[in-house]
């Protein structure tokens, strides 16, 4: 029997620099069995520095992100990042509706059923349910598969995501390698292009 998986997404951008010769969005889902996760957030809460609400990987410094991605590099979760270039500055939402449409179509084909997606506006929520709808009609996600929002300081399953993000950004950028190094045997790469 197939256990239904549910998948936790955050998004990253960065813009061209000297080892990116092109602006890259990454749209990072952590993928796990939802009725296995408690281990995994009690371990998330742990790296909380001091009185934070959340990790979040812009605030944490070198050594910080390199402890992080060690830990979470052991939990029995996997993750799927869809990396899109190249990166209009002036059109992210573009570059999300791209991304998040192959992003979706990947959980689906891995037997995901449940998306919980980093809330942003109620406005931008709905252009995100707006292109989930679109996928249903199309069939190209299962009607059985839900998209909902979440926000990071109640959930930390979604830090996972922004951990991810960040690791394969840096490493895409030239940046610290040790992250990615760490969690790559559970990363999947999946390189779309927007132009």
């Amino acid at each position: 029997m197939v256990v239904p998986l549910s998948a936790w997404v955050d998004e990253s951008a960065h813009s061209p620099s000297g080892a990116l010769p092109e602006g890259i969005y990454l749209l990072a889902a952590t993928v796990a069995d939802p009725d296995e996760c408690e281990p995994t957030r009690e371990v998330l809460r742990s790296l909380l520095p001091g009185k934070a609400r959340r990790l979040h990987w812009h605030t944490e410094g070198g050594r910080r992100r390199r402890l992080i991605a060690a830990a979470l590099a052991e939990r029995p979760v996997r993750h799927t990042v869809v990396i899109g270039a190249p990166l209009d500055a002036r059109k992210p939402e573009r570059a999300r509706r791209l991304c998040l449409e192959r992003l979706l179509f990947e959980l689906a084909a891995l037997d995901v059923s449940q998306v919980w997606l980093e809330s942003r506006t109620d406005r931008l929520n709905r252009a995100d349910r707006t292109m989930a709808a679109a996928l249903h009609s199309q069939g190209l996600i299962p009607k059985t598969f839900h998209v909902g929002f979440a926000a990071p300081t109640a959930e930390p399953m979604l830090w996972l995501p922004d951990v991810v993000a960040g690791a394969v950004g840096a490493h895409r950028c030239g940046g610290d390698d040790e992250p990615w190094q760490a969690l790559r045997a559970t990363i999947r790469e999946i390189d779309l292009r927007l132009s």
